[in-house]
């Protein structure tokens, strides 16, 4: 497995295992999820999205709505490489 897959899979574990706590704390946000802690909580995904590239690295963080599972299935967001802008 490649290191980004490794850390990308370690932040979304602890975002499971902490889903109760967080709840709590970020219910219906986009979290920027970085070395196993929450570095942001955006009301949009598209917020989340330009925090991550300016506070982050890719396939160093992951996006995940805060929700309880049955309200919606869950999604990791990752980015591999940045696409370049003009």
């Amino acid at each position: 497995m490649k290191k980004t897959d490794e850390t990308v899979d370690r932040n979304y574990d602890w975002f499971k295992k902490n889903l109760v706590d967080l709840i709590l704390k970020y219910k219906g946000q986009h979290l920027l999820i970085v070395d196993e802690s929450v570095l942001g909580a955006y009301n949009t995904f598209d917020e989340a999205l330009n925090e991550a590239v300016k506070l982050s690295e890719p396939g160093k963080f992951i996006i995940q709505k805060c929700c309880d599972e049955d309200e919606t299935s869950q999604i990791v967001c990752s980015l591999m490489k940045l696409p370049k802008t003009a």
